[in-house]
């Protein structure tokens, strides 16, 4: 069974006046540890090109299991 952490990210950003403004959004992270969800999640991010961002915590998910068209059966 997987284990999924919630993992929260907050971006420095401007806005649309110049103005610095932070934005923390939660992503859902299929991992073994706190730690290998944090690195997933750094890595993630660098490989998609964001720069000024911060890891704030890391927590396990009560989340048992992700349902999408590849788990879901056909009726």
């Amino acid at each position: 069974m997987a284990t999924y952490y919630n993992v929260q990210v907050q971006f420095n950003i401007e806005d649309d006046r110049g103005k610095p403004k932070k934005l923390t959004y939660t992503y859902l992270v299929d991992a073994m540890s706190v730690t290998e969800a944090e690195v997933r999640m750094t890595v993630f991010l660098n490989d998609r090109g964001e720069q000024d961002f911060e890891v704030k915590a890391v927590s396990k998910s009560k989340i048992i299991s992700v349902v999408d068209e590849s788990t879901a059966i056909n009726i």
